[in-house]
């Protein structure tokens, strides 16, 4: 056995995780071999599994489901549920202790480790994604799962992380201020990234310069050795200028940036999304292909691309890297049915730049009919109308578009509504059948809304067994 199989053996040990937490373990000892995870559905042979008391479940309850489904070790609050012989280590509060054990994690590390975290408006996940596939070829690289990009997220991920790991890969997510901030001080990172900044989660922000402040917040780093940021941002590009000396500040974008953008071309044929551009960096140029729908993927890709650059990828494995490299579920995942129709599922989330960005490409997409669905885009405070309004215009290339989601019905009430645009109040099931009876060979389906409005479930009725 190498040193560095030993050192995941000694890492990977219930014991040693039962010192992170300063505790006791109650059980046999061993090894887990998977991830760290808190919700018993993900559960597979090897996983620890951690129960949190949550305003709507309590994790406890799912304690046994977890053992069956092959969970080696249980971190609770409670371990009267946990089943006989089964290894469990008791904290008095899981919220409070996870955090602090992936921070004696992180410092416990063997090897040198640069902590990469990526937030941003749009793009978030799929940089990050696309990023891991980049800096695989060159490093060992863990990353972080399941949109896991809260407090609690980020210390799963860390957790899981192998003890030969030399790239760290964060997400970090929030709906208010100070959230990132706060995951930033518990894990530093070394290389920061901003995918974009705007309109989202104003309820929790006040203002797109609220955003933009909150986004920030990944730079307080005090390990801070790089920046990267979308340099057609003004508010970025004028936040990245105050930095402080000794950290690189890197723009990505389509302007007159580090990294720029040049000629992205995309395209859908045969229900296979295609997407082009050149990567100019100084360098010299890169040619980038990829798999994932619309122009706008042209950002996580260059970001991902960059980074990894910056990092000592060669630019032509890094982007190798990505040319099989699709857009996620919900994300503007492309899917051909049965029917000869293509779908196009962007049903994951929604903000008014990322669906202005998606209707526009999708209304340019495909050879016959095109359909749109779109819900609702939520937690926008008092001007949710109007951003909802101003979609309006891009409806025009659409044979049929339903509504769906009550803010439409106040921002485009009936009389202003155009001919092909309805809005659906029936059940989602009923729509999915509404919409799959319309669909023929050739034709486009679009969907896309917050996470609020359920449309996977539309996605999944119109895919399921009928996607190839």
């Amino acid at each position: 056995m190498g040193s560095g199989e030993r050192l995941n053996v000694e890492m990977n040990s219930f014991s040693f995780i039962a010192g992170l937490a300063e505790k006791k373990l109650k059980g046999p000892d061993g090894i887990f071999t998977g991830t760290f995870l808190a919700d018993s559905r993900l559960v597979a042979r090897g996983d620890v599994f951690v129960a949190f008391r949550g305003e709507a479940a309590d994790g406890h309850d799912f304690i046994p489901d977890a053992v069956k489904r092959g969970a080696v070790l249980v971190i609770c609050e409670d371990n009267s549920r946990v089943p006989e012989g089964v290894p469990s280590v008791k904290v008095a509060d899981t919220f409070l202790s996870l955090p602090a054990m992936a921070k004696k994690r992180l410092a416990l590390h063997a090897r040198p480790l640069e902590t990469v975290a990526v937030t941003g408006s749009v793009g978030k996940t799929t940089t990050r994604e696309f990023l891991s596939l980049c800096l695989k070829t060159y490093f060992r690289v863990h990353s972080a799962e399941h949109s896991y990009n809260t407090l609690i997220g980020c210390s799963l991920a860390i957790l899981s992380m192998p003890a030969d790991a030399e790239v760290l890969l964060l997400e970090m997510g929030a709906n208010h201020k100070g959230e990132i901030a706060e995951i930033v001080s518990w894990f530093p990172p070394t290389v920061s990234v901003i995918t974009e900044a705007a309109a989202a989660h104003l309820e929790g922000f006040g203002s797109t310069e609220g955003v933009l402040a909150a986004k920030m917040e990944i730079a307080g780093s005090p390990a801070l050795r790089r920046f990267f940021y979308n340099g057609d941002n003004r508010g970025l590009r004028k936040e990245a200028s105050r930095m402080r000396d000794g950290v690189k500040k890197i723009s990505v974008g389509a302007c007159e940036c580090d990294y720029r953008i040049i000629s992205p071309l995309f395209s859908i044929e045969r229900g296979e999304p295609a997407l082009s551009f050149t990567l100019a960096s100084p360098g010299g140029k890169t040619p980038v292909k990829t798999r994932a729908f619309g122009k706008h993927a042209a950002y996580p890709a260059a970001f991902a691309v960059s980074v990894a650059m910056e990092l000592g990828v060669p630019g032509e494995m890094a982007a190798s890297a990505l040319e099989d490299a699709r857009s996620l579920q919900g994300r503007g995942r492309v899917l051909k049915l049965d029917s000869g129709a293509v779908l196009i599922d962007d049903s994951y989330n929604a903000n008014p730049v990322s669906m202005r960005a998606a209707l526009d490409e999708a209304g340019r997409t495909g050879e016959g009919k095109r359909f749109a669905i779109v819900g609702e885009m939520l937690e926008l405070g008092g001007g949710a109308e109007d951003y909802h309004r101003e979609l309006i215009p891009l409806f025009s290339p659409f044979d049929s578009v339903w509504l769906v989601g009550k803010t439409w019905e106040r921002a485009v009430p009936e009389e202003v509504r155009p001919q092909n645009v309805r809005r659906w109040t029936g059940s989602l099931e009923e729509l999915s059948a509404e919409v799959a009876a319309e669909l023929g060979d050739g034709d486009l389906i679009f969907v896309k809304g917050s996470r609020g409005n359920r449309l996977d479930v539309v996605t999944d009725r119109l895919s399921g067994v009928n996607a190839q």
